[in-house]
């Protein structure tokens, strides 16, 4: 059984689902217990940690914590009571009968005898590098460094400990492992089930409300712990009216953004989503219109298990307050569902999606992020259909290129549009002739650009409106 593998995709999470301090990390309470052998993950269960009280055992301070497993929560399957201390460098764990489970200094670097699932054995350090794309004896061990102790006769047998957060990741002995489930999705859930909060998808909505959903990149500067940020794109999503087609009943929405890192602008766009009694299609995935609460579950599948994880939590951006239902599951993304509007979103590794601002039944909250213009380099700025046979770019060039210009049919990658020209320095508009354009459907754009010092291109696309 190699377990180690499973180790690194639980630490790799630490820099998918930041917070605003590396401390808050380990707010979940939520921990996964599986087995790995022969290369394949099995999840058998689900773990909630809940901390009572803090008390003194020989002179020492412990948390008194209790676990519950379950497979469909809140039915619970087992629940046990432990003692865990970090004192002076040292990790300690006790059962309910005060009797030594773990016992690490995880200051010492060399092998040392400690105490590892009650017995006293030999144990090794492996720092675990978590960085990627980097060679490994170029890592800087800090105490950010997650750290696994692993018993030197059986690397199988082993926990795994991140000093500045002391928390105790992973741990396996030898057969199954358990691992606390670590990123701001998982605290959210957390959020929920300690306060038991619930909402209702059923929003109440009126034409020319809207959203704005802002989504920006987050990591940890290494030297303060705290999360830096940087903003991506933001999409506004306005609710124009209802409509009926063969009987059907539609919600009819526009949607404009714009790209902070490209400086390119998007849309305005317009679809529809279909409307029924029951809840609402979001493209191919059915919104029901039910009331949301915390589910917990591993769930069976074609032989395989696999886990939905779902809570509701409540959040603040300056001046909106507003309710999110969050669900997680096997895959990497994170979907969201906004009690309040019909726009479901999804994030993915360290990009978190937020909402800025809010128009609702005509009361506006929060405010809106505002466009901006690079001006430092090169930035294709829009792109759109202005009638059946016709494109216009908006291009800013920092200096004098001759531009070659292609529009693709995604569909069979044919050149239905071309234009050679020179650009001038700042805005440049250009106007391309193209084969008939179909209304909705997807084009490709390639730009290339030379001049006397340097070169580039740019690949986008948009999406015709006649």
């Amino acid at each position: 059984m190699k377990i180690y593998i499973v180790v690194l995709f639980m630490v790799f999470s630490l820099c998918m689902f930041g917070q605003s301090n590396r401390s808050e990390l380990v707010e979940s309470s939520i921990y996964l217990r599986a087995t790995y052998f022969d290369q394949e993950n099995e999840i058998i269960g689900l773990q909630l940690r809940t901390n009572l009280e803090d008390t003194t055992i020989n002179e020492r301070r412990y948390t008194k914590f209790k676990t519950e497993d379950f497979t469909d929560y809140p039915k619970i399957d087992n629940s046990s009571t432990y003692y865990e201390s970090f004192t002076d460098r040292n990790y300690r764990l006790l059962d309910h009968r005060l009797e030594v489970i773990h016992d690490i200094d995880y200051n010492k670097t060399a092998e040392q005898l400690t105490s590892l699932f009650g017995e006293k054995v030999n144990t090794s350090l492996e720092f675990i590098d978590t960085r990627q794309n980097f060679p490994r004896d170029t890592l800087i061990v800090t105490d950010q460094t997650p750290r696994k102790y692993f018993q030197t006769s059986n690397p199988e047998v082993y926990a795994v400990i991140i000093p500045d957060l002391q928390t105790m990741a992973v741990s396996s002995n030898g057969q199954f492992y358990t691992k606390q489930l670590l990123g701001d999705n998982y605290n959210e859930i957390t959020d929920g089930i300690i306060n038991q909060y619930s909402a209702s998808s059923k929003f109440d909505i009126q034409s020319d409300d809207e959203i704005q959903l802002l989504y920006r990149r987050k990591w940890y500067n290494d030297s303060t712990g705290l999360a830096e940020y940087e903003d991506k794109q933001f999409i506004n999503i306005k609710f124009i009216g209802d409509s009926i087609a063969e009987d059907l009943s539609y919600l009819k929405l526009e949607t404009d953004g714009y790209n902070f890192l490209s400086g390119a602008i998007d849309g305005p766009n317009q679809f529809s989503l279909q409307l029924a009694d029951s809840g609402y299609y979001y493209g191919n995935k059915f919104i029901p219109f039910k009331m949301y609460s915390t589910e917990l579950k591993v769930l069976a599948h074609n032989g395989r298990n696999s886990i939905f994880l779902q809570g509701v939590t409540k959040d603040t951006v300056g001046t909106l307050p507003y309710e999110k239902i969050m669900q997680a599951t096997g895959d990497p993304y994170r979907y969201y569902i906004l009690p309040f509007f019909p726009a479901p979103f999804v994030e993915f590794g360290n990009v978190e999606g937020i909402i800025t601002y809010a128009k609702i039944k005509g009361v506006e909250k929060g405010s809106k992020r505002e466009r901006t213009y690079i001006t430092d380099r090169s930035n294709l700025r829009s792109i759109k259909s202005i009638s059946k046979d016709s494109v216009e770019l908006e291009i800013y060039f920092i200096e004098k290129f001759d531009v070659e210009v292609e529009i693709k049919d995604y569909e069979t990658d044919e050149v239905i549009g071309s234009l050679t020209t020179q650009s001038h320095e700042g805005i440049n508009i250009f106007k391309l002739l193209t084969e008939k354009l179909d209304k909705g459907k997807s084009y490709g754009v390639n730009i290339n650009y030379k001049g006397e010092n340097t070169a580039g291109s740019f690949s986008s696309g948009f999406k015709s409106s006649y």
